[in-house]
């Protein structure tokens, strides 16, 4: 009787067992399903605006799938008939559920409309991209984007109209030109430097770019305006410039102890990684610090604003004498020995103490706090590339955005920085090149290199 009973349970719980069984089966079955047969289409992302395209561009791409992963992309621009392949990749399969192929993709495309044999005028750049998903009869996902482009590789015609015929290491100019068409940028490069281009006031379809030579300058190489379009054609117009001799000074400076102990510590206050003697942490300044600096003010001065804020000669700070001029070859010795070698490229002029620095010419305050070497140092923006600078202050009275007029005071002399005695570091920067500061005091200069160009 009790077998029996045993029995009949075990016959009532099979059928139970069976249904749990199959639903986990089944259950499984449908997750599956839902992971072989996802539904999710890969991601495209494209770089840039691809609404004209010149003679050649480059372009990137990420294709993305989370899921199923990638199994096949390409990229094919059609014009009229023809269809060319830019770029196709195939994945082989590397399992039936999640991560069967790659889930990211990055890849760069180049369009030379020459040698595809493309001709200017309208085409699509098509983009595809199919998964590993079983969904769509073992398709797979397929994400198709089509880009319709304008190809055009007419660069815009360039035209200098004057430039200047002489021109010194650490000189500058004015050179002026035409372009064709409107264009994203335009400028003047010399030597592979480029100078940003205006456009002159009062002069329609008249550009100007303010040029500058490096004191270090030995040739003249590569001198042309250059106009880029939209489609990244560049038009150019080269010309030449004949390079004048300027002789620049040298001179010994001495750097007595007296002095590292009165600098030193100005420094440590604001490069506390400098390690090693007195020595060690002078030459530390004397160049990383310097060229950090340097580089500081190449970056602050590498845009101004358009327009001509300021008019006429720039002032030199009133009784003052000239301590040290522009590109002086400095050669540094301690205890009679040679440690270091510089330039200056700045003029420096000693007056009273704490005398009152005034801006040479009308600009706005661009810069207004301590650098390095330089100490307390502002630089006003005066237009069209041009810079003013005034280091050593031992005060600064201007702020960042302030317009000053010419005469305006903007702090006073001092000794903050590399400097042993109360002066004016002063310089003149074109687009960030450092040029000779006398010949933007000379009026008959800036006459006829400059404003004439612009009347």
């Amino acid at each position: 009787m009790a077998s029996s009973l045993r029995l009949d349970r075990s016959s009532r719980k099979q059928p139970f067992f069976l249904f749990v069984l199959l639903t986990l089966l089944l259950a499984a079955g449908v997750v599956a399903l839902i992971i072989l047969l996802e539904r999710e289409k890969p991601q495209l992302e494209v770089a840039g605006q691809l609404e004209l395209i010149g003679t050649r561009r480059q372009i990137d791409f990420v294709v993305a799938d989370s899921k199923s992963g990638l199994r096949h992309v390409d990229v094919l621009i059609r014009q009229g008939d023809q269809l060319k392949v830019l770029f196709e990749q195939n994945f082989t399969r590397q399992g039936h559920f999640r991560a069967a192929g790659p889930g990211r993709v990055a890849g760069q495309v180049t369009i030379d409309t020459n040698a595809l044999g493309l001709q200017d005028g309208a085409a699509e750049i098509v983009f595809t991209a199919q998964d590993f998903s079983y969904w769509n009869l073992l398709r797979g996902n397929i994400v198709q984007s089509v880009f319709p482009v304008k190809l055009d590789t007419q660069p815009p015609r360039v035209t200098r109209m004057d430039s200047p015929q002489y021109i010194k290491p650490g000189g500058a100019g004015l050179v002026l030109y035409t372009i064709s068409e409107p264009v994203v940028r335009h400028g003047v490069s010399v030597g592979g430097y480029f100078h940003p281009g205006f456009p002159v006031a009062g002069k329609k379809e008249l550009f100007g770019a303010t040029i500058g030579l490096p004191f270090d300058t030995v040739q003249i190489k590569d001198a042309q305006v250059e106009a880029v379009d939209a489609a990244g054609n560049i038009g150019r117009a080269p010309f030449g410039m004949l390079l004048k001799k300027a002789n620049f000074k040298s001179d010994r400076i001495p750097v007595p102890d007296s002095f590292l102990d009165l600098k030193i510590p100005e420094f440590s206050q604001y490069y506390p990684e400098m390690t090693g003697s007195p020595l060690d942490k002078y030459l530390y300044i004397n160049n990383q610090v310097r060229i950090a600096n340097n580089r500081k003010i190449a970056e602050v001065c590498g845009r101004s604003v358009p327009e001509q804020l300021w008019q006429g000669r720039f002032e030199r700070m009133a009784r003052s004498s000239t301590r040290a001029g522009y590109a002086d070859h400095r050669t540094y010795y301690y205890n009679d020995q040679e440690i270091d070698k510089q330039v200056h490229l700045g003029i420096d002029l000693a007056s009273t103490q704490r005398a009152k620095v005034e801006a040479a010419n009308r600009g706005k305050v661009v810069f207004a706090e301590y650098l390095g070497i330089y100490g307390n140092m502002v630089i006003l923006d005066h237009g069209l590339g041009i810079f003013s600078l005034y280091s050593h202050l031992s005060g600064i009275e201007v702020a960042v955005g302030d317009l000053l007029e010419k005469g305006g005071v903007l702090g006073t002399t001092g000794t903050t920085g590399m400097a042993g005695g109360d002066h004016l570091h002063f310089a003149m920067l074109v687009n960030g090149v450092l040029v000779n500061p006398i010949e933007w005091w000379d009026e008959s200069w800036v006459q006829l290199h400059i404003l004439n160009y612009l009347k």
